[in-house]
């Protein structure tokens, strides 16, 4: 495998379950093609970051009361030669959703990047072709909904990927 991720804890946002439906349907399709590894639907907010179950659940449990459920716009499929960007639905990038990462990194002492929002649709190294094609062929939602954050251990091993806790925004 080709990964560049850092092991540890990383912070998802997920999906209601009608766009997780959407999303799981968009990647089995993809997957039918490009052969790809199993791994959740979601949305990387921040990561990878330290975190202590008995002060920080509570940090997490306020900061997601202070959010309702999340419209994500897409505006496309997108592709990279990046293991962990090969396909991926293209997000807009709102007010409302950097306004959350930001509040997540400074809560959790990560120091703010350049933030590029996705959803994955593929893991791994394929040809740009079958990847334009799939590009083509796809018809995508206009927008998904993020309805709760995920704390997510990460290993070398995409299939041993684990959600640690959940935390649900405000409805």
């Amino acid at each position: 495998m080709n990964s560049e991720i850092s092991k540890g804890l990383y912070v998802w946002g997920e999906f209601d379950q009608e766009s997780a439906y959407l999303v799981e349907s968009l990647k089995k399709k993809v997957n039918k093609k490009l052969l790809g590894p199993n791994f959740k639907a979601h949305l990387t907010l921040s990561g990878p970051i330290n975190y202590n179950e008995n002060d920080d659940r509570k940090t997490f449990q306020n900061l997601c009361n202070k959010f309702f459920k999340l419209k994500i716009k897409l505006s496309g499929i997108g592709y990279r030669e990046s293991y962990f960007q090969s396909l991926f639905l293209v997000v807009e990038n709102s007010h409302d959703l950097n306004f959350l990462k930001k509040a997540i990194d400074e809560k959790t002492g990560v120091a703010s990047k350049e933030y590029f929002p996705h959803v994955s649709l593929f893991y791994g190294n394929a040809n740009e072709d079958l990847k334009k094609n799939l590009c083509r062929e796809l018809a995508i939602p206009n927008e998904i909904y993020m309805e709760k954050i995920s704390l997510v251990k990460i290993y070398k091993n995409i299939e041993q990927w684990e959600t640690f806790e959940t935390f649900y925004l405000r409805k």
